[in-house]
């Protein structure tokens, strides 16, 4: 009797240490991060809850889709511990730090309809249109690099945000954007997820630029008013684990596995 006792009384003990965590991910952003039936997956998803396995028994972590500007808001006022995956962009987010040690890097690519020499327009000293070029992006993305930022002080460019990379690709099919901003891979895979759907053909549509290359990251609150005092135990062993992870075979056949086959 006191041996079940005892067993009971460990196990209770053992139930409440497990500290569970909840990072808000982009809901909207395949194959790195979406909702699908309204649970979270993608690529960094993968990558971060197979660390997490690490973790345990002291961590349990959950993941939760989110429009990327209500994830930011929700960063920003303290009330989410940690987001998935954003660039570092220390000076304009100066709510989320630390960042977690990088995930996967990103190439930012410049898509334009075949008529928009976008380089050219930057380059120029005097206007070469009538009118500014207008670049699509993702609601809430940071993805002007400078020469994008200056252009945009002068009016070269204007930036239209809009919900989703399927939704910038649309408006850039049918003329409504010039060129449209986004991860390469990401875009190519709606591409194809989007042809497979409709009829539609994507050959006047071409790389213009490089853009920048980033790397995706987890991102934590700093946000004063934050209650989470776990978090510096916690980025100590997601970092560790992550960094154990991404040194094994498990880590690219993740990465493989939400290869677009063409």
């Amino acid at each position: 009797m006191l041996m079940v006792l005892y067993s009971f009384f460990v196990a209770k003990v053992f139930a409440v240490t497990i500290q569970e965590v909840t990072i808000l991910v982009d809901d909207s952003y395949p194959p790195y991060s979406f909702s699908e039936n309204g649970k979270a997956r993608g690529i960094y998803i993968d990558i971060v809850k197979e660390a997490a396995k690490l973790l345990a028994p002291q961590y349990k972590v959950n993941f939760i889709p989110y429009p990327w500007k209500r994830a930011l808001h929700e960063i920003k006022n303290g009330t989410a511990f940690a987001i998935l995956p954003p660039y570092q962009h220390i000076k304009e987010r100066p709510y989320i730090w630390p960042y977690s040690v990088q995930i996967m890097k990103e190439e930012v690519i410049a898509f334009c309809n075949k008529d928009i020499n976008l380089l050219v327009h930057l380059n120029a000293k005097t206007a070469q249109r009538k009118h500014p070029i207008i670049i699509g992006v993702n609601a809430g993305y940071l993805l002007l690099n400078e020469k994008l930022k200056q252009a945009e002080k002068e009016n070269k460019i204007v930036i239209a945000e809009n919900k989703s990379t399927q939704a910038n690709i649309m408006k850039l099919y049918v003329n409504r954007l010039d060129c449209y901003l986004n991860d390469k891979y990401s875009t190519y895979n709606a591409m194809s997820i989007m042809k497979k759907k409709t009829t539609i053909s994507f050959n006047n549509i071409k790389e213009a630029l490089l853009v920048m290359t980033q790397t995706g990251h987890i991102g934590y609150t700093d946000a004063s008013t934050h209650t989470f005092l776990f978090k510096d135990d916690f980025i100590l062993r997601m970092d560790e684990a992550l960094s154990r992870l991404k040194s094994s075979d498990t880590y690219q056949k993740i990465i493989n596995s939400y290869t677009v086959k063409n």
